[in-house]
Order: structure tokens, then sequence, then C-alpha cells
């Protein structure tokens, strides 16, 4: 960290806590987020076919990501990181042992009220997250940023594998409410952490305009809406789409959505080591063919090694954004105020939440056909948006 850095925000070096520890945070938002992609199925909506109401679900956790994440942003001065990392932990236990007693014949609005509390506590974490790892987000933007995603996608593997197992359980609400057990722990931990909060200078309105009116920071936002749109396109109802596609088993539907997340996360990681060595126009070409071409298997497929050939592709393709936008990050932005940033992140999640929720009521209409159409699309429109910040970067010589 550069001494400059340093001053700006302080830590004492008896409270100093690795930054992978923070944000091991991550992990239980990821796991809650991507709940919604096993529990329906697991809720008999590949039976019902009731494609709105399943929908309204997706809307239901954004709603809840975006109210904690406001609520964390507002009360920050008063509750420490830690708390605030230990409070949104035990809200994911809560919304946990909630959604073990959820499935039907329950009610829509109990099912909402657990999907809510889930949603802010994740909006907790992440904001928690940000004013934490500021100092180490200064020294090193693209390494944080990459193993951030990283500890995101264990989380989203982790629960798709749980909800897998749900369905071969003598008692599948009794595991589901066993997971709890995994955001409690974190709350524990993060509770007793000597997490020191940086002292922040006030958010530096002269960079911010600058910034918000640069064309280029205006494309990596909607560059990360998108992403994030098309991977939860996907992640949301693919267990749906596979069991009305080949007739597979729901539980079988659940561990590829586990494959999913395990080929996004892996691929990232790889991608990484890629970087340096890879021209990233090449990559970038690499990466839109695979993904594009995984849509496409998973569209016209008829068996399941298709889909799974679809799935790894799909999954690769898409990785190779998030360490070209987390390069992008580290050159672009001169300074790094944690609101700024966690309403980027906020934003872009928000997208990936509200795609599901509007394929949902699209699937209602046209059928189920629209998922992977729209994440092709949607990989389209990413590609396109990299191409663009790449020219930008080339034109401006920034």
């Amino acid at each position: 960290m550069t001494q400059s850095a340093a001053a700006a925000h302080p830590i004492h070096a008896t409270g100093q806590v690795q930054p992978w520890r923070i944000l091991c945070g991550l992990v239980v938002s990821g796991f809650l987020l991507a709940l919604p992609g096993g529990l329906l199925p697991l809720w008999d909506f590949h039976i019902s076919q009731d494609f709105f109401r399943a929908a309204n679900y997706f809307f239901v956790l954004g709603a809840g990501m975006t109210a904690g994440a406001a609520a964390a942003l507002r009360f920050r001065e008063k509750i420490s990181a830690a708390h605030l990392l230990a409070t949104g932990c035990f809200g994911g236990a809560v919304s946990l042992l909630l959604l073990s007693v959820a499935a039907p014949p329950a009610g829509f609005w109990f099912q909402s009220l657990a999907l809510s509390i889930a949603g802010m506590s994740a909006g907790a974490i992440n904001t928690a997250i940000f004013e934490s790892i500021a100092p180490a987000y200064e020294a090193n933007p693209a390494k944080i940023t990459l193993t951030g995603g990283i500890f995101f996608g264990a989380g989203s593997i982790l629960a798709a594998y749980l909800l897998a197992q749900c369905f071969d359980a003598s008692s599948p609400m009794r595991l589901l409410a066993v997971t709890a057990l995994i955001p409690a722990a974190a709350g524990v931990a993060f509770g007793r952490a000597p997490l020191t909060q940086p002292a922040l200078s006030p958010l530096p309105e002269m960079h911010v305009v600058k910034d918000l009116r640069s064309v280029l920071a205006i494309l990596f936002a909607l560059l990360l809406f998108f992403q994030f749109s098309c991977e939860w396109s996907l992640a949301g109802w693919l267990p749906v789409f596979l069991i009305d596609r080949l007739g597979i088993s729901p539980e079988s539907a659940v561990t590829l959505l586990a494959v999913y997340w395990l080929a996004l996360t892996s691929g990232r990681l790889a991608t990484a080591r890629l970087l340096p060595l890879v021209r990233h126009g090449r990559l970038l070409a690499i990466a839109a063919f695979c993904a594009l071409f995984g849509c496409t298997c998973m569209l016209a497929a008829g068996t399941r090694v298709g889909v799974v050939v679809g799935i790894l592709l799909t999954g690769a393709g898409f990785s190779a954004i998030y360490p070209l936008a987390a390069e992008s990050i580290a050159s672009r932005f001169s300074y790094y105020h944690p609101g700024y940033f966690n309403g980027i992140f906020t934003f872009a999640m928000l997208g990936g939440i509200l795609a599901p929720f509007v394929l949902g009521h699209l699937a209602a209409v046209w059928g189920l056909r629209v998922v992977p159409v729209a994440a092709m699309l949607g990989s389209c429109a990413v590609f396109s948006l990299v191409l663009l910040i790449w020219l930008g970067h080339k034109v401006s010589g920034s």
C-alpha cells in the first residue's frame, strides 16, 4: 500500500485483518442470493408452471438487497463494520430457518418474507465489506475485485449443491435448516473479528462528477449490469428449464446449476492467469464464441451431454468478463470510496436479480426457451460494451 493510501485509511496493526478474511463474507452473500435458482424446483414450480409467481420471488429478493444496502449505509456511522457483517450473517441464518418451513403449502407472503430477509442480509454484508476493504482495495484493486468475485461464486456453488441434496434427504426442510449454521458461524466469527473501520475523507465531489460524466464510467456500469443479468438469468431459471427441456430429475437439474456456478468461478481463476499471456481482444473473442455457442447448445441439445457441454461453455464464456472488468477498475478510477463503489455493484447485482424476474414473466407467455435466447442477446450486449470500453481506452489514452 502506498504511503498516501495508508495515510488516508489508517488501520492499527493490532486490529488489522487479512483482506481475504473480510471477503469471506461474500461467500454468505453469494449463498443467499443464489437460493431462488434451487428453491424453484424444490417448491415444485416445474410442475405448477406458475412462472408469474416464481418471477416475483426474484423481485422480492432484489428489493430486500437494495433496502439492506441502503439501511447499512444509513447506520454505518453508528454500527461498526464487524457488527454490521455479523448482523447480516445472522439475518441470513434467520432467513434460512424461515425458508426451511416455507415449502408449499406455505403462502406466497411468508415465502416472500423469508427471501426479503435473505436479500436484506446480503445487502448489509456487501456494504460492510466495501466499508472494510478500502485500504486493501487501494493497494491492489484488480486482485481484490477478482478475489471477491471468486468468494461470491463459491457461496453460489455451495447453495446449489446443498439444495440439490435436499431432494434425496429424508427430511429436506430439516437439511435446509441445518444450512443456517453456515451464516450463523460466519456471524460469530465476524462479531469477534478485530475490524477497524478506516477513517474516510468526505466523498471527493470533483472526482465523482468527473467520473459520472465520463462515457467510459457509464459504459462500465452498464457492462456490470448486463454481465450480472446474463449470469443470473441462467442461474435463476436453469434447473426449471432443464427439467422442462429434458425431463431430468429436479435433483440432477439443481446439481447442474452447481456445475454452472463452478464453471463461472473456475473460469475466472483461469482467465486471471491468462490475462498477462493472451491479448485481451483475442481472449474476448474466444469468450464471446464460448458463451454464444454454449447458449445455442442448451437451446438445441436433446441429451444431457449436450446440455452439460452448453453449460460449461456458457460459464467459461461469461467468466472472462469479470477479470477484464477488474483490470478496468484498476486503471479507470483514481480514488476509492465505499459508498460510491457499493452503489455501482449494488446496481450491477440488482440487474442480476431483476433479470430473472423479467424472464419469468416472459416465460409465462412464450415459454422457457426465452431463457437461453435472452442470455445470448445479453452476452452480445456485454461483449459489445467491452469492445467499446477497450476502444475508449485506446482513443483517450487512459
